[in-house]
């Protein structure tokens, strides 16, 4: 039997090994067979420190959406100018997303298996501090004129659905393109610029001189 020393190093040598698969083939691409086989251990050893490999990915997920959660409020609580904190925050999803591969999969796997898990999971990090900050970013942007007056709820979604779209999507955006994943990657990077570009466009103040002189 192994003492609680050696317990401890099986159970990270798994957690480990199961993190770099997750992140290499996703969730239903990684079975406890290769978890095993990865870690140098058995599939009764998996079963037996972590019952399933949904447990497993759960460790990873809770893990992953500490850093992101984490590394966005930080990006959205910087004293950088609201412009360049918007480019900022679309970079840092991009940055996470290209990181962490496999959250966009758990959360579409979440939305359509377990909404009210991920609702919980989310709540427990409290974005509303989030929301609020971006709120107040933007209420002092218009008011200094730098934006037009722009619903927070509906910026924040729309921000949220383009960097997170094309990770959700992915496999098939390749099955039906037909290119390897080292194309898609460089598609994203340049759809991030894109992204950006098109968010800071729709940002700008409506110039009632010009659409004037336009009719």
């Amino acid at each position: 039997m192994f003492n609680r020393e050696e317990c401890t190093e099986v159970k990270e040598r798994i957690l480990n090994e199961a993190r770099e698969l997750f992140i290499k083939n996703g969730y239903k691409g990684t079975s406890v067979r290769d978890i095993a086989k990865a870690s140098g251990t058995n599939v009764a050893m998996v079963n037996y420190y972590f019952q399933s490999k949904y447990n497993l990915f759960e460790i990873v997920f809770e893990e992953t959406l500490d850093v992101f959660t984490k590394r966005i409020f930080e990006t959205i609580s910087s004293d950088l100018p609201f412009l360049e904190l918007i480019e900022s925050w679309i970079h840092t999803y991009y940055e996470l997303l290209f990181e962490y591969p496999q959250i966009a999969t758990f959360i579409l796997n979440e939305v359509s298996l377990n909404p009210e898990g991920l609702t919980n999971r989310i709540k427990k990090r409290n974005p509303y501090n989030a929301f609020t900050k971006i709120e107040e970013r933007m209420e002092e942007a218009i008011q200094k004129g730098i934006i037009r007056e722009t619903p927070a709820a509906d910026f924040l979604l729309n921000v949220l659905s383009m960097c997170m779209f094309p990770f959700m999507f992915g496999k098939m955006a390749m099955t039906l393109m037909e290119i390897p994943q080292s194309l898609y990657n460089e598609l994203i990077s340049n759809h991030e610029k894109y992204v950006i570009e098109f968010t800071l466009n729709a940002l700008k103040p409506i110039d009632y001189t010009t659409t004037s002189h336009n009719k």
